[in-house]
C-alpha cells in the first residue's frame, strides 16, 4: 500500500559566511546531497515552507536569528535533525544547544569529512529503516499528505493541518510501522514540557477525523494501549 519512493537526502545548510556557505554546499552537493541553502534564518524559513529537508546543519552566530532562535523554529515545523555549528566553544553552550535545540554540535574550525561524517551518522539514526520521506508522502491510494504545506488529501477534500497537527503527522510516518511511546512523542512535540497527554489525544483525535481514521478501526493512526501510538505500515 505505501508508495513512498526512496529519494536523495536534502540538508538544510544556513551560514551567514557567503564562502563557506558556498564552499560546504558545494561539497555536499559532489558528494550526492540535495542543499537547501540561506544565509539568514528568514530565508530559511522561507525555503522550508516549499521543501522539508531530512536535516539541518545551523550556524549558531548569525545576525537578527540567531541558530538557537532558527532551530527552535525549525523545531515548529517539523521533527528534522539539527546539527549546530558554532565558533564558540564554551561548554555551556554546547550543553545549551544539544539540550534544548540540536542533535549534534560542530565546532569551528571543522574538517569536511567530520562534518560528513556526523552528518550520515545522523541520517542513520534517524531514519534507520533508510527510507527518507519526501515532502510529498503517498500513503496509499485514499490519502496523500503534503508535509511541506501542511496538507492531506483525502476523498472528502484538502484537509489543512495545523503546524502542531503536521509535526505529530510527520513524526509518526517517519516512524511507520514503530510504537512511539506517549513520552517520545510529548517530548519531541513539546521539548519544554508544555505538553499533557489530554493535549496529544485531542491532537491524535483531530488528525484522525482530517484523515478520515477512525480509533475503533484504524487505518492509519493505531494507538497501543498504555504504550503510545504507531502509524500502520501497508
Amino acid at each position: 500500500m505505501n508508495q513512498v519512493v526512496p529519494v536523495i537526502p536534502t540538508l538544510l545548510l544556513v551560514d551567514d559566511d557567503p564562502d563557506m556557505l558556498l564552499m560546504l554546499r558545494v561539497q555536499l552537493e559532489a558528494d550526492g546531497f540535495r542543499v537547501l541553502a540561506a544565509d539568514r534564518g528568514q530565508r530559511a524559513l522561507h525555503l522550508i515552507q516549499h521543501k522539508l529537508p531530512h536535516l539541518a546543519v545551523v550556524d549558531l552566530m548569525m545576525p537578527g536569528m540567531d541558530g538557537f532562535a532558527l532551530a527552535k523554529r525549525l523545531r515548529q515545523f517539523t521533527d528534522l535533525p539539527i546539527i549546530m555549528l558554532t565558533a564558540i566553544d564554551a561548554e555551556e553552550s554546547k550543553v545549551e544547544g544539544l539540550t534544548h535545540y540540536a542533535d549534534d554540535y560542530v565546532t569551528k574550525p571543522f574538517s569536511y569529512k567530520e562534518l560528513v561524517a556526523r552528518i550520515r551518522n545522523l541520517l542513520a539514526r534517524s531514519w534507520p529503516q533508510g527510507e527518507l520521506l519526501d515532502s510529498t508522502v503517498v500513503v496509499d491510494e485514499q490519502l496523500t499528505i503534503e508535509l511541506a504545506e501542511h496538507l492531506a488529501r483525502t476523498p472528502a477534500g484538502e484537509q489543512r493541518l495545523t503546524p502542531m497537527e503536521a509535526r505529530l503527522l510527520y513524526l509518526l510516518i517517519r516512524n511507520r510501522g514503530q510504537i512511539l511511546p506517549n513520552e517520545l512523542i510529548l517530548d519531541r512535540l513539546w521539548p519544554d514540557g508544555g505538553g499533557s497527554m489530554s493535549s496529544l489525544w485531542e491532537y491524535v483525535r483531530r488528525l484522525r477525523e482530517k484523515l478520515g481514521d477512525s480509533a475503533d478501526a484504524p487505518r492509519y493512526i493505531e494507538s497501543v494501549r498504555s504504550i503510545g501510538y504507531r502509524f500502520r505500515k501497508g
